[in-house]
């Protein structure tokens, strides 16, 4: 007869400072996930508007000034009677040709100050994220001061879970207003 080694029972509790690290580990990919996904949703969003063949003209006026940003912000270099003259064809050389939106910015984080400006200028309205600002302002903070090497020290799961469902919750409002 063959004798096996006894096997050690496993050690199922967590310990605190395991606690610790895998909820520190835990903000990176929320944020990322949060970030991703409302970069990739509004990508979608965009895309679909550029194929559809609209009109400049024929969306609101933050829209057109997004669609439009890059020859505004050019414009704003012109002489004078040349900035005129761009102003008068601007139905014509810009308005009256099928939208075309710029890439969906990420520089300044996802803050929700800037998502909702984002959102506001792609005429959306996402009231998970009116609601959830402030919540929404400590994931990208968290994040920002751990990519940075910053000690952040996460100890209860309760209080991790609080972020995560505002960022689910205002992932979900934003997909179902672009569909």
């Amino acid at each position: 007869m063959i004798s096996l080694p006894r096997i050690r029972p496993v050690d199922r509790e967590i310990r605190d400072t395991e606690k610790q690290v895998l909820f520190r580990a835990g903000w990176s990919p929320l944020y990322a996930h949060y970030e991703g996904f409302c970069k990739f949703a509004l990508k979608v969003y965009f895309e679909s508007l550029q194929s559809s063949g609209f009109k400049c003209k024929g969306f609101r006026d933050k829209s057109q000034a997004l669609a439009l940003k890059h020859e505004l912000k050019s414009m704003r270099a012109f002489p004078p009677v040349v900035l005129l003259s761009a102003i008068k064809n601007l139905e014509n050389d810009n308005l009256d040709k099928p939208v075309s939106f710029p890439e969906v910015e990420t520089e300044s984080n996802f803050w929700p100050i800037s998502q909702g400006g984002r959102l506001e200028d792609a005429d959306l309205e996402n009231k998970s994220l009116r609601e959830h600002r402030q919540t929404l302002a400590t994931p990208v903070y968290r994040r920002n001061r751990i990519a940075h090497g910053e000690k952040e020290v996460i100890l209860e799961y309760e209080y991790c879970i609080r972020f995560e469902n505002a960022v689910t919750a205002v992932m979900t409002d934003l997909a179902l207003e672009i569909d």
